[in-house]
């Protein structure tokens, strides 16, 4: 998950300012925060994550990423050292585009080319490893832990029991994010979610349903990857994961049962289906909203606001698009109606245990 406050940024633009001087070493050209390699441009950037890894790269991203421990465990040298093995993952993603192995002959070629140090292209660090061991916020748990509860309630077949269950969920989502916004310094965390080749509707639908959880989602397009970032707080990014890995299923679910009810078969049928549940369940959230007393509504617009405020740290210009695909009139509707009694029930969320230098390529 990667994260973003004052000091992460400091640290961040510090290691970029590192990496600029290893690729000049290495004899590349640079220019402002990209470099020229085989007579392309390619970014330099290096972001912060909270994890078990020291560093990693993101090749469809084309993004380094440091431990933000390494703030307070690691010396300069030791920060250019991991700096130098994800780059030498970088090049490899470079020179050797199809490549299928993290720590395979290419990488070790790369590694041979520019002459880094043996110690320099093993995938594993001895520094203090026990220190990674804790991560995380304990209040956060509890509260996370509280509102999966309250969304499992809302799945009750009494509609009352159902709309005050998801109306308190959303109501400790809003103390939670006030109680922050009142003095507490907690950082802006950012996670990407469900991965895959392209955009389609169902992340379309998926997108517009996390907007109702007190996180910005942002459709992000990589090098032939697509995929949801979701930055807020930790409580809220965690959130957002369950949320999003609940809907990935319950989506197809819910259209494999309209599919056999209805009989659609179409992908704009299945297209329709998918932005009407969204809007569904759109329509759904305004109607709690409209519930809550005037103080929380004033406090909702104050939480967001600064939110909004917030994820500049991350995003300093977003481009916005629109699908053009044509729409079928029942599938949306019916979709509408599956959407206002949509529930966000169980989930799982999965929790790596290794500790080491890694490539990403997805």
């Amino acid at each position: 998950m990667l994260i973003y406050d004052q000091t992460t940024l400091a640290f961040t633009q510090k290691a970029e300012a590192f990496l600029k001087e290893i690729l000049i070493e290495l004899g590349f050209e640079v220019k402002r925060n990209r470099f020229v390699c085989n007579k392309y441009l390619f970014p330099i950037n290096v972001v912060a994550f909270e994890g078990k890894e020291w560093g990693h790269f993101n090749a469809p991203y084309m993004q380094i990423g440091l431990n933000r421990k390494l703030i307070y465990l690691a010396k300069d040298s030791v920060v250019r050292d991991i700096l130098r093995h994800e780059l030498a993952h970088y090049l490899t993603s470079i020179y050797y585009p199809k490549f299928t192995t993290s720590h395979g002959p290419e990488f070790r070629e790369i590694c041979q080319r520019f002459k880094f140090p043996e110690d320099i292209a093993k995938a594993t660090m001895d520094l203090e490893t026990a220190n990674l061991d804790k991560e995380g916020d304990l209040y956060s748990e509890k509260v996370l832990e509280k509102v999966k509860k309250l969304l499992q309630l809302a799945q009750s077949s009494n509609a009352h029991e159902a709309e005050l269950a998801t109306l308190k969920a959303n109501e400790l989502l809003l103390r939670h994010n006030l109680d922050y916004l009142k003095g507490r310094e907690e950082p802006i965390y950012m996670d990407r979610l469900l991965i895959q080749g392209r955009k389609d509707s169902k992340l379309s639908a998926i997108y517009e349903i996390l907007r109702h959880f007190i996180v910005k989602p942002v459709i992000s397009m990589g090098r032939n990857t697509c995929c949801l970032e979701v930055s807020g707080t930790l409580t809220n990014v965690k959130l957002a994961g369950y949320v999003a890995n609940f809907l990935n299923q319950e989506l197809d679910h819910m259209w494999e049962e309209a599919r056999k009810e209805y009989g659609f078969s179409g992908l704009r049928e299945k297209n329709s289906f998918f932005l009407g549940v969204a809007k569904g369940f759109n329509l759904k959230m305004q109607k709690a909203k409209e519930s809550y007393s005037t103080e929380d509504r004033k406090a909702l617009v104050v939480v967001e606001k600064q939110l909004e405020i917030d994820t500049q740290m991350i995003y300093r210009r977003l481009t916005f698009s629109r699908s053009g695909h044509q729409s079928d009139a029942r599938a949306n509707e019916l979709g509408v109606i599956k959407g206002q009694n949509l529930t966000i029930r169980n989930a799982v969320e999965g929790k790596a245990k290794n500790l080491f230098l890694s490539f990403s390529k997805s």
